[in-house]
């Protein structure tokens, strides 16, 4: 079994180094870091992570806390993914939870265990956080916040992604609409039915229809069942995500409707299948990448110690309406 001194000697370093070099210590150059990786890679070396541990009283590891439901939602690995990957590129590894209740996840991520937490899936009333900063464990809400103030958060501007795209549909003209939302408990859900309701409501003629689910095809697929048996159809379907607006289509398809002839439909996240030929679905895009990234900046200006100044102030991301082929005026 190769030693941390087999690694020293083949990479032609000391043996502190290669600790260092290993553990993404900041003093070591990247260079030699590289070198030093590469090296115990080759030799099939593996650090002793509980020795690490108790000199440094550092894991070196970060929960990303999500939830089974987000897990199979295609969105969540736009996030995980680059969220692994930032962190690896500072050093630490990645170690992701799909747990729903906050006992389990406070179990798991406030015994030390972790250096930080990465909260990727939280509801409006969890309590998840506000134990975190009570016990002094560094933490970031990316995605989704919850009402208190305080926490490091990085979000999309849902509310103005939503209003974008109401007021594209409200400007074709359409005046029946329906909304197709998420659980009450998300803040992605209620703001996006906000930011849809802050145009809508503007326009006195438009009437909109409200129906709830989860964030999945099977909802949007109930959701075009009920809305396309009504006597007065909808002539556009606003949806709080891509899964549920093409489970719409699904249906809508199933039936001969018309997309975007007789009825217009729009999701938001643009999950890669939006922009897939069959789908063509016009959707509100958001940098998954950049909010990954501006969450670990500001995991890491805690882990630091050295706090960022403007981490106290949430991240909010723009939105932006992409343009594909199911959209058009009312018939």
């Amino acid at each position: 079994m190769p030693t941390s001194k087999d690694v020293a000697r083949a990479a032609g370093v000391s043996q502190p180094t290669v600790s260092r070099a290993l553990a993404g210590h900041p003093h070591v150059s990247p260079a030699t870091r590289d070198r030093v990786r590469k090296v115990a890679e080759q030799l099939g070396y593996v650090p002793q992570e509980s020795g690490r541990v108790l000199r440094s009283r550092r894991s070196r590891r970060i929960a990303v806390v999500s939830s089974p439901d987000d897990l199979l939602n295609p969105f969540h690995p736009q996030l995980i993914v680059p969220l692994h990957q930032a962190l690896a590129a500072a050093g630490y590894r990645t170690t992701l939870l799909a747990e729903t209740a906050d006992k389990e996840v406070l179990a798991q991520v406030a015994d030390g265990s972790v250096d930080g937490v990465v909260l990727t899936a939280t509801h409006t009333g969890s309590a998840v956080p506000r134990h975190l900063a009570a016990s002094g464990v560094p933490h970031v809400l990316v995605n989704r916040p919850v009402p208190e103030q305080g926490h490091p958060t990085c979000v999309v501007d849902n509310r103005q992604g939503a209003a974008d795209v109401a007021a594209l549909v409200a400007g074709l003209g359409h005046r029946e609409v329906a909304l197709v939302l998420g659980p009450r408990r998300l803040s992605t859900s209620l703001d996006r039915e906000a930011g849809f309701r802050s145009v809508l409501a503007a326009g006195r003629a438009v009437r909109t229809r409200v129906l709830r689910g989860a964030y999945d095809h099977a909802t949007g697929v109930a959701a075009a069942q009920a809305l396309l048996d009504a006597a007065s159809r909808p002539t556009a379907i606003l949806c709080a995500s891509d899964t549920i607006a093409l489970g719409v289509l699904h249906e809508a398809r199933l039936r001969g409707v018309d997309v975007p002839g007789e009825l217009t439909v729009t999701g938001f996240d643009d999950i890669p299948m939006a922009g897939w030929e069959p789908y063509a679905l016009t959707t509100v895009r958001h940098d998954a990448g950049r909010m990954a990234a501006e969450a670990v900046r500001l995991l890491l200006s805690q882990l630091s110690h050295d706090p960022d100044t403007s981490a106290s102030e949430p991240v909010v991301l723009h939105a932006d309406v992409v343009l594909r082929q199911t959209h058009a005026p009312p018939p």
